[in-house]
């Protein structure tokens, strides 16, 4: 994932920068896994009422 934004911008400005980014991925590839329309999941997101993936 890491390489993913490296090859966008060249690199993270900050550790905190990339760790933020790996939660935020990590959350919407699981959503995306699970079938969840990742924008739907963005707007509730930003409204306050984050959609939660299904547990195993």
């Amino acid at each position: 994932m890491q390489k993913l934004k490296q090859k966008i911008s060249g690199c993270f400005r900050s550790t905190r920068g990339a760790e933020e980014f790996a939660v935020i991925r990590s959350y919407l590839s699981t959503l995306h896994k699970q079938s969840f329309d990742l924008y739907q999941a963005l707007v509730l997101t930003f409204k306050g009422q984050p959609p939660m993936p299904r547990l195993a």
